[in-house]
């Protein structure tokens, strides 16, 4: 099975158009949860679905909680990935029109609350916990508020199928639930800060570890490829991850990456601090929270980091100080996976 089957499943049903407002008969909804599960464990399905995620990877899109790698043009139903850190959960929050998740890897917990009262009531009330292992599938048709959750020490990876009208404000509602308007506030928020740049160049780096680690059992020729583009989006310490997924074998067709760094934004503000007492040098970024620190090295990379403090873009071997040439790597490397710099792809 490839994506292309299972949207051509859900346009032989009676799906209403993206500009409809009415929903989808219950039925229907449920027999696309049946080829969901079915669907999550094939590898070719998932590969194929792959390719499509690392397509929004490439692209350089701002992730905002379930971001579509695909979305039907003529139904508008969204297709998704979701990646669940170890002992993560995004909060309860409320679907207001259907959905269908499903678990490809690892497992979560999901907890739901039952929708009247805790309006009525003005806080959340617990109605339901379920257990989704790997394969499981769920499906939600009435307005539901849940909150999923990994309560493992491994990573989860979820697929979701959604309706064009979930996130629609219900005109049922006489007043708002607080947790669930901070929820969407969350969503929603578009700081425009420079630091923002550097939390998503984190999160493309997260993605592309846990798409490499998905296709790295595959062997079909597809996974190889696939895997080829994760080694070529990835910073120095990502790619060695990838390379140990394949044994320490060698990643084809991905050439000689670029000695120029440059600063995830112009206008990021990075300075560094140095602790006379620890012998430790400092790096931080401004963020909307204040200053952050990012780094911390030896004293022997104080000049490099005060460089990289001060320089938008240099070449790595510029870097200054008493260093070897793996040290000039090593701090290269780590401002890398840093997220406060980006190898320069067109240098």
């Amino acid at each position: 099975m490839k994506l292309d089957d299972l949207c051509g499943l859900l346009g032989a049903r009676s799906f209403p158009s993206a500009q409809a407002r009415e929903h989808p008969e219950r039925d229907d909804v449920a027999a696309t949860r049946t080829a969901v599960s079915a669907a999550v464990t094939d590898d070719e399905f998932l590969v194929d679905c792959m390719a499509r995620e690392l397509d929004l990877v490439e692209s350089g899109v701002r992730r905002r909680g379930l971001t579509p790698f695909f979305t039907m043009p003529d139904l508008g139903i969204r297709f998704s990935f979701g990646y669940w850190r170890p002992g993560s959960t995004p909060g309860p929050h409320e679907h207001t029109a259907w959905t269908i998740t499903a678990v490809c890897r690892n497992e979560l917990e999901v907890l739901t609350y039952d929708r009247e009262e805790s309006y009525r009531r003005q806080m959340l009330i617990p109605k339901n916990r379920f257990e989704a292992p790997a394969g499981r599938s769920g499906f939600i048709y009435e307005p539901c508020i849940h909150n999923p959750r990994n309560n493992t020490d491994r990573w989860s990876l979820s697929f979701h199928v959604t309706s064009p009208r979930d996130g629609e404000r219900l005109v049922d509602e006489e007043r708002s639930l607080p947790v669930l308007d901070e929820f969407v506030d969350r969503m929603l928020a578009d700081r425009g800060h420079p630091y923002d740049g550097v939390l998503a160049a984190r999160q493309r780096q997260i993605v592309v570890r846990q798409v490499a680690q998905l296709l790295a059992p595959v062997g079909s020729p597809q996974a190889g490829i696939l895997l080829n583009r994760c080694h070529r989006a990835g910073t120095a310490v990502t790619r060695r991850f990838i390379e140990r997924l394949r044994g320490g074998d060698a990643v084809t067709g991905c050439g000689d990456r670029s000695r120029t760094l440059v600063r995830t934004h112009p206008e990021l503000a990075l300075s560094h601090r140095y602790d006379e007492k620890s012998g430790l040098v400092r790096l931080g970024a401004e963020t909307p929270e204040g200053w952050v620190e990012e780094l911390a090295m030896s004293r022997v990379a104080r000049d490099a980091l005060a460089f990289a403090a001060r320089t938008n873009a240099f070449d790595v071997r510029q870097l200054p100080g008493s260093l070897y040439e793996d040290e000039r790597r090593m701090i290269a490397e780590a401002l890398e996976d840093s997220g406060l710099f980006t190898r320069d792809t067109h240098a």
